[in-house]
């Protein structure tokens, strides 16, 4: 049977449990970038951070996980839908579908990125007249 996680609290602690069953070493922390509805973000151990969101209080147990990419990124970070049946089902979802498109997106960035930054001009082997 789905949650229905109606405050910010309830919210807290079903994230805090997904937390748990992605790995020993996830923590939880305030969004307070999210303003459509409840959100918490989740960052693993290998510094991987995902915002977890109910967008719509209407749908209470229609959940929305977003890959939080660096703000000067310029690709779309990926995102799934879950639905809120258990903290199990949403981090076995986000483990088999969002962590595959999160490390693809997360590798793009980086490329786009290198690719931008300024190359270091290269001195002259002999001295300018």
């Amino acid at each position: 049977m789905p949650q229905e996680m109606t405050t910010q609290e309830q919210f807290d602690a079903f994230a805090d449990e997904v937390a748990r069953e992605l790995g020993t070493h996830c923590r939880t922390a305030r969004n307070d970038e999210y303003v459509r509805g409840l959100a918490r973000l989740i960052i693993d151990d290998e510094g991987r951070a995902l915002n977890l969101c109910q967008p719509d209080d209407r749908q209470p147990a229609r959940l929305k996980v977003y890959a939080a990419l660096p703000d000067d990124s310029e690709v779309q970070a990926p995102s799934i839908g879950v639905a809120a049946s258990s903290a199990q089902h949403v981090a076995r979802e986000i483990t088999r579908r969002l962590y595959p498109l999160h490390t693809e997106t997360s590798q793009m960035a980086a490329q786009l990125t290198a690719r931008k930054e300024p190359r270091p001009a290269i001195a002259a082997p002999w001295p300018r007249p």
